[in-house]
């Protein structure tokens, strides 16, 4: 990009960063200068080869370093002003963005969490996915007027992948796993953009095998959707405000559709969107000190490109039209999302009217120091120790360059402090949101480790920039400390992988039980005692083939008719009333068996015993117990 004005000696010209730049000059293996302290960002490229170059159209100078002498233009040290000594005589641009390279990691990412992630049973909030989504259209828009408004999107999307590809675990968990993919290529793009090619692999890398990333890419849930869009949505808006030229009407409409397909997907999303006004109102602020210096802007040093509000490019009014463009952009943001809002309302008002659906998280400990410093994104404890390690390094480097830079002001002084701009980024994007809810959670029951899910590639990317700072230009440290990640990683995936994976249910078993040993017309009766996410009825419709041909006996209305995605049932004595036992000389009955082997007084067993039956033979598998009644 050619500058308004070739600079002249004592003037520092200013530098913009590229939005989608034109291809540059990129040697293998590099890492944009990844750097610690004060170095520069890329070394000089006439004496190592290994940093990205770019010269402007008119000075022929090279990012972050005089390519013909190797000094730094001195000419800004003439001035007292803080923000005129930080400008260099260069003007920014960056190399294509690394779209094989995201799109590598983002595959390699899915492959890790599809595989075996039919292993596992499904639980009790898969059961609702599944079941809500095998119901008729009309019936499924009647349940989340009453119920689950809050899910209704994917729910909508899960009954069209299921009419084309069933609904097997591999299959209704697959969505998820493609998800993760989509998530950490936008994560390889996005720290690329902010920060540094190699970062953005480590970030990568980190992201794909993040324990809650995992365990979110083999759930049949909206989860893994929702961090993916959290993700895309980011890089949608940093890319609006970093570009060098003024965002189109088509650059806000993606960041609209990614952000309230976000709150459309899980309404706990619009967090994420708050975050993004605080980042917006931050990088802002970048303007300020921009414009009293005449419009310069700033090379960071082994960090991102400056980032001017509004993304402008160069005017010859300087600050004040930059300024003007960045209340353009904060004008332009609350336009956007005010309709992304009013598109999603419904599924806001739907959701916020039944939010006495999750009234059971009041009944547990959901906030405890583990759940959340181990459970919350990491699921180990030693993986949660080592990662807590390296978000603080990315937090005392970032802390520690602010305050080098103090005299610039805090703004200039994140534009130039190496990968501080992307590091407030991930800290807003990890934290805000949870702190927000946990401070509702003071007033009403709301927060669940799940809820969060959108927030684990932010944290992914905390934990790759300490891995980076600790590695500083050596390569070989960074692939240790990734190697030690994976590693930790990798035990905690094997345990998420194994058949009793999601809260012990096992239901695949059971089902496989009850149709080795009941034939066709048999009665069946579940024991209908336990919480929902672990009920053994929920086999029945997760995993139907071995009950196939089994009379129901206590079943009042199918969830297909209900108000709720579950079934609604008898009791063993009103069922036994309606006559529901006359013909059934033969019942099975499923029995929950909790983790000590006991079993509820409430089950329905000593009923059936009472009315006539007697205990012929019976089974145990996993949490639970195939009983063989006759009369």
């Amino acid at each position: 990009m050619t500058p308004a004005s070739t600079p002249s000696p004592g003037a520092a010209a200013s530098a913009h960063p590229a939005a989608d730049p034109p291809a540059s000059a990129h040697s293998a293996g590099a890492d944009r200068g990844a750097s610690t302290g004060g170095s520069t960002r890329g070394a000089d490229a006439t004496s190592t080869g290994t940093g990205r170059t770019s010269a402007t159209s008119t000075g022929g100078s090279t990012r972050g370093a005089d390519a013909g002498a190797g000094t730094r233009s001195t000419s800004a040290t003439s001035t007292s002003t803080a923000t005129s000594a930080r400008s260099t005589s260069v003007t920014a641009t960056t190399a294509r963005p690394p779209v094989r390279l995201a799109i590598l990691l983002g595959l390699l990412a899915a492959a890790i969490s599809a595989a075996g992630s039919w292993i596992p049973s499904f639980w009790g909030d898969e059961a609702a996915s599944v079941m809500s989504a095998q119901r008729p259209l009309p019936s499924l828009f009647h349940m989340v007027g009453h119920i689950d408004a809050v899910h209704g999107l994917y729910y909508l999307g899960l009954h069209f992948w299921i009419d084309l590809f069933g609904a097997s675990p591999f299959s209704t968990r697959l969505p998820s796993a493609l998800a993760v993919g989509a998530m950490v290529a936008g994560v390889v793009l996005l720290v690329d953009r902010l920060g540094t090619r190699r970062l953005a692999v480590i970030a990568g890398i980190v992201a794909a095998v993040l324990p809650r990333v995992t365990s979110m890419g083999t759930e049949s849930r909206s989860y893994a959707i929702g961090a993916a869009l959290a993700v895309w949505s980011t890089w949608a808006l940093v890319r609006i405000v970093t570009s060098r030229h003024r965002a189109s009407r088509a650059d806000w409409v993606v960041y609209g559709v990614l952000a309230g397909a976000g709150v459309g997907v899980f309404v706990y999303f619009g967090l994420i969107v708050g975050v993004h006004a605080l980042l917006l109102l931050a990088l802002a602020r970048d303007a300020r000190p921009a414009a009293a210096a005449g419009g310069a802007a700033h090379v960071p040093e082994g960090g991102a490109a400056s980032i001017p509000a509004g993304g402008a490019a160069q005017h010859p009014e300087g600050g004040a039209a930059r300024l003007r463009e960045g209340g353009d952009v904060v004008r332009a943001w609350v336009a956007t999302v005010v309709v992304a809002l009013l598109a999603v309302s419904p599924i806001v008002v739907f959701s916020v009217a039944q939010r006495g659906q999750v009234s059971f998280l009041a009944r547990r400990d959901t906030t405890s120091p583990r759940a959340l410093l181990v459970e919350l994104w990491f699921g180990d404890t030693r993986f949660a120790v080592v990662a807590w390690a390296l978000v603080a390094v990315a937090v005392v480097a970032l802390a520690a360059g602010l305050l080098h830079r103090a005299r610039d002001g805090w703004s200039a002084a994140l534009s130039v402090t190496p990968r501080g701009v992307l590091t407030v980024t991930a800290l807003l994007l990890a934290f805000v949101p949870a702190v927000a809810l946990l401070a509702l959670n003071l007033a009403v029951p709301a927060f669940s480790g799940r809820y969060l899910s959108f927030s684990a590639p932010a944290v992914a990317i905390l934990v790759a920039i300490g891995i980076d700072v600790l590695a500083s230009r050596r390569t070989a440290v960074a692939a240790l400390g990734v190697a030690v990640v994976v590693g930790l990683a990798a035990p905690v995936w094997l345990d998420q992988r194994g058949p009793y994976a999601k809260n012990a249910t096992g239901w695949q078993e059971l089902s496989a039980l009850v149709g080795e040993h009941a034939v066709a017309g048999d009665a069946l009766v579940f024991d209908e005692s336990p919480k929902p996410s672990i009920e053994p009825r929920l086999a029945l419709h997760t995993y139907p083939d071995g009950f196939e041909g089994l009379r129901d006996v206590t079943l009042k209305t199918p969830f297909v008719d209900a108000d709720g995605w579950r079934d609604d049932v008898l009791t063993v004595p009103e069922a036994a009333a309606a006559g529901r036992f006359d013909d059934a000389p033969r019942v099975w009955f499923v029995e929950y068996v909790a983790a000590d082997g006991s079993t509820s007084p409430k089950s329905g067993l000593r009923e059936l015993l009472g009315d006539g039956y007697a205990e012929v033979g019976s089974w145990s598998t996993h949490r639970a117990r195939l009983v063989e009644l006759e009369r």
